[in-house]
């Protein structure tokens, strides 16, 4: 063991065993509610006391003067309730659960009585939402019986209203899935596993992934969350995960799939190659249970996931007038190996009556291929490894009968390389299609976090109102959060046309080595009263502080700097709107974002006193952290390394006439990879010097932050059925992106390379990005004893800003979404923020279902399914020739170039871009693709053997319909990827599935 993890384990436990005044968020749920006599009167002095029925962990608390209770942080479970007051008879509640992050209401009536006697009830869970926040808490019941593709817990955060299953498209994260809400792409939700922080602080988004058999339950909460959450814009998903009990248990278990079982995708059939090779193995293993009875506990597990696919290179899509270009490679497929482990360990100590324990271990390995697709040649692919750990430790302290303190420490690390398979040229057709090696490799991204945080909350009656206190800080320390990006090395070199033999335009070449280190510190806290007005009121009020140090970059060393400066300062360039920040000496040094106050006020009014009719609703401000990759990771980059292009060259024809293509020594067409290079057009050799491709605003480390409102409506129609309805709102402010500027006046560059030592291109990360989300929920929960069990939501919104990818994303464009797009370049560089670059965003469904069913069948079958579909996704038309008139002459074109001249993107307004709306259109993004659509379902057979032993066998139908589900388009709204493509989703699959218990 290293020095410093032996340092840090021993604070942990030093800590563990003093924390009594520091301050965090719980791990666990709040029991709350009130004892009254047979006519409502208040009792206090009432001893409540709660058992954890699979533990027999114990807590009392003692009622006060309104006859009020609370036990502030439980761990989730099952629990027996009992109430007891001399002079009164004894009352039991059993099957009361405690779930995750949520106040979970029991009231009590005792009975008065002369003779001692026991009353016991038994709880039924509530089908309405008691409390401000919108979401969903997503049970074992569940987890154990939808069916789940892929098997990862963020299948179910869909059943939260106005959620959309999403992966993260970041290469550092293959096959992650994530929930996409309130107009946003994943990346601005707030990742907790058991309390600490799982949040990847480069590009947003879930760090570590802990095995499905490893999660007790978790809760999703999409808005409206206390003040206790912080760093989300969006949302905060909780997780618990399992701890062993006093029976001893466990499972074997593996799922599998292979070709046999698939249906045949549509790019399979498109290709006209019928199925691919496909195998998926996914197996593992549980076991927990007693070390000493009612004492101390354990859990394990550990999972792995072997996976065979195969992509198929097409770089027409199917389309029978086009021309392939990627020569030897098209209509062949290649092999994409993935394999995953994961693993979790669990010790638990109920130290005393009124002490618990727990740490947890946790791990998680992989690698995967990067930048498969049907345009991109195997030459253009590389290999993603990835290296998670974490390590937790966790203190509750009951102190006296209404006072808890819970402390966590937790260390993480992660460890990221994406290599490069091939040495070649990068060659780039416009149509998308490419070969020779990615672009983006060879890269690695390194991150190790020390976080400290606990919660104090304590209750106390105040005239006649009363009041549940919590207040909290948190320090984390990130002395490791940077990596490297040394790429384009072996060049890159731009085609004109979609065809074999096509003119080179553009060449570029790096050098050096481009790494960033950014360490950062972030301190927190926050106070919180939930006050009980009265028996119906209850109002939440809280103000949350979140500050971090490290974002406080000198751009000094940028030699791009002084330049935009001075040209700012100059008042030559009024049609470059974002060059007015850098005057005065703007841009010099970026600012911490310190002080980010963000309060919050809820309330809940139960129009009855029964918990069935509640109106609930409130308002805040929600800060999210100011991620690296989107802030200074790459400006961070130009001044702490040399990087940057070494030979930059474009073809001279393309202005003011179409792009002739350059010329090698003869007059020829240059051949890449056999011509001597033109002469370098960024002069005298092109020296090395600082990454001078990037560039920061002042403001850019900016912590983006939404203002939330929201108003719902709850009732329990029967003991069957619960509705639940709500507006909500969201305004999202300072989000960063980036786009790239220098664009041409009059056929020249703004900035020109040959007297500024500007390059030809260059990006600036900006801050004033913004987004606003409006819907409406209509969600309901259904509930037929313990055999039947529904729930569902629809969802009417809209999402629209300038930040096109999503709410919480950090590009203007996502070229992930369209093939004709160029990456981070808006339609006007001179201003990314102009009238027609807003527009609906790439999120943005108008219409939202999801619906989950649970059927436990007679002789132990088991049904369940999911529903998931939403209305279409936007995409934009661009200029091209066939849609621009006047472009392409056809009397004066061959038919060759005439054809291929309909198919050019152009450059209306001569800025040196090819990123311009298609005349009639008046801003991004105002055409739909189609609807998506998606049922999974299961069936599984339980087979009890003696005591607690039994297996099941499963089946599981994915995509049960085999929906197309287009994805990525062009302009014109040809669907070139489909259900079946990586990362895309994928057609009918059927996984088969056992499992021993034990």
């Amino acid at each position: 063991m290293s020095k410093r993890w032996s340092i840090s384990l021993i604070l942990a436990a030093a800590l563990l065993l003093v924390a009594t005044s520091m301050f965090a968020q719980s791990t666990g749920g709040a029991l709350v509610g009130r004892v009254t006599d047979e006519t409502g009167g208040a009792l206090p002095g009432v001893t409540v006391t709660a058992t954890n029925t699979a533990t027999g962990i114990s807590r009392n608390v003692v009622t006060g003067t309104d006859g009020s209770y609370r036990f502030s942080s439980l761990p989730v479970g099952m629990y027996t309730v009992v109430g007891e007051l001399s002079g009164f008879n004894t009352t039991t509640t059993k099957n009361v659960s405690v779930l995750v992050a949520t106040d979970n209401a029991i009231n009590i009536t005792l009975k008065q009585g002369a003779v001692k006697e026991q009353i016991t009830v038994t709880a039924e869970a509530p089908l309405v939402a008691t409390s401000p926040s919108v979401g969903t808490v997503v049970s074992q019941k569940e987890l154990e019986n939808l069916p789940l593709n892929g098997r990862q817990f963020a299948n179910l955060g869909t059943l939260a209203p106005g959620t959309t299953l999403s992966v993260n498209s970041d290469p550092t994260k293959p096959g992650q899935l994530t929930i996409a809400l309130n107009g946003g792409s994943g990346r601005n939700v707030n990742f907790l596993i058991d309390g600490g922080d799982n949040t990847d602080d480069t590009i947003g988004g879930a760090l570590q992934n802990f095995n499905i058999e490893a999660v007790q339950e978790f809760k999703i909460q999409t808005m409206q969350y206390k003040a206790e959450y912080g760093r989300s814009s969006g949302g905060v998903l909780s997780v618990v995960t399992k701890t062993g009990g006093n029976d001893l248990s466990g499972s074997v278990y593996e799922f599998y799939r292979n070709k046999g079982l698939n249906s045949e995708s549509n790019s399979e059939k498109l290709a006209g190659i019928g199925k691919q090779p496909y195998r998926r193995d996914q197996y593992g293993a549980s076991l927990g249970g007693p070390i000493v009875k009612d004492k101390a506990f354990f859990f394990g597990t550990w999972e792995k996931t072997k996976r065979t696919t195969a992509y198929t290179v097409d770089s027409c899509g199917g389309d029978p007038t086009c021309t392939p270009v990627l020569g030897v490679y098209e209509k062949q497929s290649f092999s994409l190996p993935f394999r995953d482990e994961l693993g979790t360990a669990k010790v638990s100590l109920n130290a005393s009556p009124k002490q618990f324990l727990q740490v947890r271990y946790g791990y998680q390995k992989n690698a995967d291929k990067y930048g498969q697709s049907a345009l991109s040649a195997p030459t253009s692919l590389g290999t993603v490894a990835n290296d998670y750990k974490s390590l937790l430790a966790n203190d509750t302290w009951q102190i006296g009968s209404n006072r808890t303190n819970e402390f966590i420490f937790q260390y993480t690390k992660f460890a990221n390389a994406i290599t490069a398979d091939s040495q070649d040229p990068y060659i780039y057709y416009p149509n998308g299609a490419h070969l020779g090696q990615n672009v983006n490799t060879p890269q690695t991204t390194n991150q190790k976090k020390y976080q400290y945080k606990d919660d104090y909350s304590w209750s106390t009656q105040m005239g006649s109102m009363h009041h549940d206190f919590k207040a909290g800080a948190q320090f984390v320390n990130e002395p490791t959060l940077g990596g490297d990006f040394t790429v384009g090395t072996t060049g890159q070199f731009s085609l004109r046309d979609p065809l074999p033999g096509s003119p080179v335009i553009s060449i570029l070449y790096n050098g050096g080595f481009s790494g960033d280190s950014t360490p950062i510190k972030w301190y927190s806290g926050y106070f919180q009263d939930d006050i009980g007005v009265n028996k119906n009121l209850t109002v939440n009020a809280g103000l949350r502080w979140d500050s971090w140090t490290g974002f406080d970059l000198n751009q000094t060393l940028n030699p791009n700097l002084a330049v935009l400066q001075a040209a700012a300062d100059s008042g030559k360039y009024p049609q470059d709107v974002w060059l007015s920040s850098f005057k005065n000496g703007g841009g010099t040094t970026l600012q911490n974002p310190k002080n980010n106050f963000a309060p919050r006020l809820g309330f809940t009014y139960d129009l009855h006193g029964d918990s069935k009719n509640i109106i609930r609703g409130g308002a805040g401000r929600y800060y999210d952290f100011p991620y690296t990759n989107a802030n200074i990771l790459f400006p961070a980059s130009a001044v702490q390394s040399l990087f940057g292009p070494i030979y930059d060259y474009e073809d001279p024809t393309c202005t003011p006439g179409p792009c002739q293509g350059i010329k090698n020594a003869n007059g020829s067409l240059f051949r890449p990879g056999i011509d001597p290079l033109p002469p370098n057009q960024l002069g005298s050799g092109g020296a090395l010097s600082r990454a001078t491709r990037e560039l920061a605003m002042p403001t850019v480390a900016k912590a983006p932050y939404s203002d939330q409102v929201s108003l719902g409506y709850s009732t329990e129609v029967s003991q069957t059925l619960g509705l639940n309805f709500e507006a909500v709102s969201s305004r999202y402010h300072d989000i960063p992106y980036r786009f790239r500027a220098n664009p041409k006046v009059n056929g020249v560059r703004e900035f020109d390379p040959n007297t500024t030592g500007v390059p030809t291109t260059f990006r600036v990360w900006a801050n004033d990005g913004h987004a606003e989300y409006d819907g409406l929920n209509v969600g309901f929960h259904a509930r037929a004893g313990s055999n039947f069990e529904a729930q569902g939501f629809y969802t009417l919104s809209r999402s629209k800003g300038n930040i096109l990818a999503g709410a919480d994303e950090f590009r203007v464009v996502d070229a992930g979404h369209q093939t004709d797009v160029t990456r981070d370049t808006s339609i006007n560089p001179f201003n990314p923020d102009c009238s027609a670059c807003n527009g609906p965003l790439d999120t943005d469904s108008r219409h939202k279902v999801t619906l989950s069913t649970v059927y436990r069948a007679p002789y132990g079958i088991n049904v369940s399914g999911i529903l998931r579909w939403h209305s279409g996704t936007p995409y934009t038309v661009y200029a091209y020739g066939i849609n621009t008139p006047g472009t392409c002459n056809q009397a004066t074109l061959s038919s060759d170039d005439y054809a291929t001249c309909l198919k050019t993107k152009v450059d209306v307004n001569k800025d040196g871009y090819t990123m311009d709306l298609a005349p009639g259109h008046n801003h991004v993004n105002d055409q739909r693709g189609p609807s998506f659509s998606q049922v999974d379902v299961r069936i599984a057979k339980e087979f009890k053997l003696s005591g607690n032993y039994g297996f099941e066998v499963m089946a599981e139908v994915f995509n049960l319909f085999n929906s197309k589900n287009g994805t990525v388009f062009d302009s014109f709204g040809n669907t070139s990827a489909y259900a079946g493509d990586p990362g895309q989703g994928e057609q009918r699959l059927i996984q088969l599935g056992g499992r021993i218990r034990f």
